[in-house]
């Protein structure tokens, strides 16, 4: 959304933007003249089938909805842009505003969502213009749900291809990080919760250092809630069990992943569930082979043999044996690399694609 709003503003179009909280993000959208209003309040819906706790949900989202919509009709807004499907009622903002609702699908959790989620559902898509889905797998998921084809559009997440691009290593950061000149790196960009299935790449990782000497790992990712909290103590726990404490560095949170990367023979996302996810567009942009589980959108974000390698989901050996192949392999990690980065920048390239949502939010506010 950062970017939506600073190409918007790049158009001279005026944006306002409603967000849970205050960040850098946020002040560079008003250094820039965007409008911004925060509003702690906003929640996305609980991922439960209770009817109950969706109920509860719903109320608190349609006086927030309400809130949203005496917002943007004070702002005259010309259209609406929802950043989640999972604000269930907030494109009746849209109906109280007077101008079209385009929603992005960031997620694939419709799905989920049970009888009373469906209902709910239905009723979001009163309001709502056109869905924006990442990839084709929501869009055909959007159409089961009885969304019109002409009303879904596909547009995938960008990369910024100039930021994310293939350099020679730091070699400061490397050493820094304990890592060789020639050692070979594994590496993730990820979150320590349970659906990022950094377990399995733990898993993995014992298989892999059996039998590829000096091997090291990096784990760029913090601990995303208070929840996940104890899973990220499990992981921790597992990589001690399995004498891994050497060769696995859990890194947290890092500002570096540009630099990170580069450092990466093979990036590996082993998410139990995905949609379009940026850090295997980030790492293909960076001239660096995925590795992951053929799992959701993951198969139209990597193509498996082409610039990377997916594996049946959850299957830690054939993860282990297809980072192992290519860790063998220079001229095929360089083969996969280089076409990973023609295709970011082909399909996937940030400004681009923003410039396609603001190009289709033009389109209803004329329609």
């Amino acid at each position: 959304m950062e970017q939506l709003g600073l190409e918007a503003l790049r158009r001279d179009h005026k944006v306002e933007l409603v967000t849970q909280r205050r960040d850098d993000f946020v002040g560079e959208l008003e250094a820039r003249g965007a409008v911004c209003h925060v509003m702690p309040a906003l929640e996305l819906t609980p991922r439960t089938a209770n009817p109950a706790r969706l109920l509860g949900h719903c109320r608190r989202g349609w006086a927030l909805a309400n809130r949203v919509g005496g917002l943007a009709r004070a702002a005259g807004a010309d259209a609406l842009c929802i950043n989640s499907e999972n604000m269930l009622l907030m494109p009746r903002a849209g109906q109280i505003a007077g101008c079209p609702v385009a929603l992005i699908m960031r997620g694939l959790r419709v799905g989920e969502l049970g009888l009373a989620g469906n209902v709910y559902f239905k009723t979001q898509q009163r309001w709502v213009r056109r869905y924006i889905a990442l990839v084709r797998l929501g869009a055909d998921m959007l159409a089961r749900k009885g969304v019109p084809r002409e009303k879904i559009s596909v547009i995938p997440n960008g990369v910024d291809t100039e930021l994310y691009a293939p350099r020679a290593r730091d070699e400061a950061l490397a050493a820094e990080l304990g890592v060789g000149q020639d050692q070979l790196v594994v590496g993730a960009v990820t979150h320590l919760t349970p659906r990022k299935g950094v377990h399995h790449l733990v898993e993995a990782m014992a298989g892999i250092a059996a039998r590829v000497a000096g091997v090291k790992c990096l784990i760029v990712g913090g601990v995303p809630t208070p929840e996940d909290e104890p899973f990220a103590q499990a992981v921790s726990r597992r990589i001690q069990e399995l004498h891994l404490g050497d060769k696995v560095r859990l890194l947290g949170y890092r500002t570096d992943v540009p630099a990170l990367l580069n450092l990466f023979d093979v990036m590996v996302h082993p998410s139990e569930s995905e949609n379009c996810p940026r850090s295997t567009l980030e790492a293909q942009a960076s001239g660096v082979p995925v590795v992951g589980f053929r799992v959701g959108g993951m198969p139209e974000m990597v193509a498996d043999g082409v610039t990377g390698v997916l594996v049946e989901p959850f299957d830690t050996g054939a993860m282990a044996e297809a980072v192992i192949r290519l860790l063998a392999d220079p001229a095929q990690r360089q083969r996969l690399g280089q076409a990973g980065r023609r295709r970011a920048v082909r399909d996937f390239d940030l400004k681009t694609n923003v410039g396609r949502i603001i190009d289709l939010l033009a389109s209803l506010r004329q329609g």
